[in-house]
This record gives C-alpha cells, structure tokens and sequence, in this order.
C-alpha cells in the first residue's frame, strides 16, 4: 500500500501540483498573504465524492468539506486554497502550506522531529480550545503531508 502511495504522489500527484503551487506562492507573495479562495465548478459529469477534511493552520483547527471528481481531485482543490493534504486522494488532513514552510526551515535549524512538533502544534491548539480525537491523531499524517510537500518544493 505504501509502495503504492508513494508512486501516486510521484507519477501522478505531485506533477499536477506544480503549475498550482508556482500560482499559489506568486499570488501570495511568497506565501506572505493568505489568499480568498473560491470553489471551482465541476465540468465533467461524474458523482463525485464527498470528502470532510481537518486544516491545520497556525492558530486554529478547521473543518471544511470537499467535493472531489475527476476534474477537481482533492489535491488540486486543496493546493488552490494553500493547503497541502496528509494523502494523493482522499486526505483526512491538510496543513496550511505557511505552517509546511516554517517546519520547513525549522528543520534546517535543528534535527527533525515530527514527534516534536507534532505534539507542540496539538498542545498549542488544545489551549485555543481545539481537539484532535484519536490516538496520535497529527503526527503520521503531518509528517505525510510534509515529505510531499518537500517532494513538491
């Protein structure tokens, strides 16, 4: 399954991600601003999935709600609103690519540890009242969303 994963993410993910990660980081001044973002419409005829999905942002928890279909994967629509999902097609967890960045440059500082600030971001949120059920609820996904999220830079 992981095999798997990884060959998504690099074959099929991470290539369509460019052109909307580069319009991203340009329209947002080098993720200095956060952007608005509006939902595009679907063109193609297909159900589609509905999908519920946890944002990690600096300062809060979100809930928001997708609606994915071969014209508009999960992972196009959340790179468009600057987040980067925990997985290539039906993400439980994104993480505002701001927070990705500064983990990013904080692991050139010091040794990686997921663990480590995994659990910093947990306790921060539960002090601005924001819970995460589940046992290590942040930790795999994070660190999920942050390798291809490396991958993609």
């Amino acid at each position: 399954k992981r095999l798997a994963q990884s060959a998504r993410w690099e074959n099929e993910v991470l290539p369509r991600l460019i052109a909307p990660y580069m319009s991203y980081v340009r329209q947002s001044s080098n993720l200095a601003e956060e952007l608005s973002s509006e939902a595009e419409e679907c063109v193609c005829l297909n159900k589609g999935l509905e999908l519920e999905v946890v944002v990690v942002r600096f300062d809060k928890l979100e809930r928001i709600t997708l609606r994915t279909c071969a014209c508009q994967p999960a992972a196009t629509q959340l790179m468009k609103c600057g987040l980067f999902g925990c997985a290539p097609l039906r993400p439980s967890l994104a993480v505002d690519l701001r927070v990705l960045d500064f983990v990013t440059c904080l692991f050139l500082r010091i040794s990686p540890n997921n663990t480590a600030v995994c659990n910093t971001i947990e306790d921060f949120l539960k002090c601005q009242g924001y819970h995460l059920c589940g046992q290590d609820p942040l930790r795999r996904r994070f660190a999920n969303a942050l390798q291809w999220y490396n991958r993609l830079q």
